[in-house]
């Protein structure tokens, strides 16, 4: 009793301090994508919005946004609960998985191990990444559950749909499979013999996945020059140490003090009393999501053609399983230092996530020093940042219907960014959203006279042809990374 207390205890913090966040962040870019495309009247809509071309992922993630806005309003945190509900039953999952080989406080050391990452960041954040995180280890579970009973018709179902979560929801989700996969192949190895009923979840798994293709084919339009595709095997390591360096490194300092237990452990005991009873097929099916980014490279390299780091997010869970692995090996002669290490990671990574949910209160989606010069001026305003032309609108609309306009062409982008997905993304989704988005020819030549915006930390493309074209730009202000310009044709 006293374990599931603290179980729930520990899951109901993370849950409170991730919905505290998704209410005071600002919705972001790639955030507004997936809330107009859910917030289309029905789900029927959604998924049209989908096929037109409004964004590029699979339908899952939008569906339970646009489920969960009907039932609570289209406010922010309504909009991420998906995502921080995704995040906890990705916890919870690898808890269970961990906890049918090993002890409870080593389980419980697996679901706080991801919440010291930046994977969780994505908990309160409206992208699929959530989803995509909590994928793999719901798969690996409901596989181990699954060969318990392989009869069990509806174990077989639930695997079914588990392996169906990832693809679904992320395209990248296909490598959710890859664990359960590989281990089954170990399975079969060692018992010489195929498991049907597995097989064919497996099976029926590929098959649904059909279904994603008309998604798929639109996703493709991105392709030609999109932002991620320049990544190389070198980035995989990033991909370890981006994610385990949030929180102050804590992860990774729990994780090096149970390495250095080990030897302390063995001259203590011997190895047979540190043994942890994990069967071989589960090991191998672990390892195989830890190293999740190896198969994301080759996924990026062989068929995307794109690749960043959260894509391979998945890899989290696996390594918290190893790790609580680890920590059941070293526990009956360090308990005390894994009960120590344990406190550690539960304070550190609940500090760290509500101190990362009270730096977002009070933010301003436009700063007001910003939002008081637009008002001010009658001038059009255009954007060189396609993130701050559609966050701008989405929190200025009474400006936005008349005087925003997002002036850049695909072409021009990638000879001067390198990459165009942003306009193509932006002309999609204008179809359910109305935007003004132009080419820059059209716009250069009908104004003289008006206001620009860009971002210091987004490539230019709009300031640098204006310059080329003989405008003269004067700055007017600027507040954190936005810069407001006065733009005219000649300079007087």
């Amino acid at each position: 009793m006293l374990q599931r207390g603290l179980l729930i205890g520990i899951a109901l913090a993370v849950l409170a301090l991730t919905l505290l966040a998704a209410h005071w962040r600002p919705l972001w870019y790639d955030e507004l994508f997936t809330f107009y495309v859910a917030r289309q009247p029905t789900a029927i809509g959604t998924v049209q919005a989908l096929l037109a071309g409004a964004d590029t992922n699979p339908p899952l993630d939008y569906l339970l946004r646009h489920a969960a806005m009907a039932l609570l309003g289209a406010s922010s945190a309504a909009f991420r609960l998906p995502s921080a509900l995704a995040f906890i039953a990705g916890l919870l999952a690898t808890y269970a998985f961990v906890r049918r080989r090993a002890p409870f406080i080593p389980a419980v050391m697996a679901l706080l191990l991801p919440v010291a990452t930046a994977a969780v960041y994505f908990a309160y954040e409206g992208r699929a990444y959530a989803l995509l995180f909590a994928s793999g280890t719901i798969a690996l579970l409901a596989w181990q559950r699954a060969i318990e009973r392989p009869a069990d018709r509806l174990r077989l179902a639930t695997l079914t749909l588990a392996l169906c979560i990832g693809p679904f929801s992320h395209y990248y989700g296909v490598l959710s499979l890859v664990p359960p996969v590989l281990g089954e192949a170990s399975r079969t190895w060692s018992r010489r013999r195929v498991d049907p009923g597995i097989i064919v979840a497996f099976a029926a798994a590929a098959l649904l996945m059909a279904l994603l293709l008309p998604f798929a084919r639109t996703a493709t339009s991105m392709q030609a020059a999109f932002w991620a595709a320049r990544f190389s095997l070198a980035d995989a390591y990033q991909y370890f140490t981006g994610f385990l360096q949030y929180a102050g490194s804590s992860a990774v300092i729990v994780l090096v003090a149970a390495l250095a237990l080990v030897p302390l452990a063995l001259r203590r005991s011997t190895r047979a009393s540190m043994r942890v009873d994990v069967p071989v097929h589960e090991l191998v099916a672990a390892i195989t999501l830890a190293y999740i980014p190896l198969f994301a490279f080759l996924l990026g390299r062989l068929v995307t053609g794109a690749l960043t780091t959260r894509y391979a997010i998945a890899f989290v869970p696996g390594l918290a399983i190893l790790a609580a692995w680890l920590f059941a090996m070293v526990q009956p002669t360090a308990r005390t230092a894994v009960l120590i290490l344990v406190a550690f990671l539960a304070g550190s990574s609940l500090w760290h996530l509500g101190s990362a949910a009270l730096a977002f209160r009070g933010t301003e989606p436009i700063p007001s020093v910003i939002r008081s010069e637009l008002a001010r001026s009658s001038l059009p305003v255009a954007f060189d940042s396609p993130h701050l032309y559609l966050e701008y609108v989405h929190y200025a609309p009474e400006l936005a219907a008349t005087r925003f306009v997002y002036p850049m062409d695909a072409a021009i982008a990638a000879r001067l960014r390198g990459s165009n997905n942003d306009e193509i993304a932006l002309r999609g989704l204008s179809q359910i959203v109305p935007l003004r988005v132009v080419d820059y020819g059209d716009f250069a030549r009908h104004s003289p006279e008006f206001l620009a915006l860009y971002s210091t930390i987004f490539a230019p493309a709009l300031v640098l042809q204006l310059k080329a074209d003989g405008f003269c730009e004067r700055e007017i202000l600027r507040s954190g990374h936005a810069v407001l310009l006065h733009v005219e044709f000649g300079c007087r």
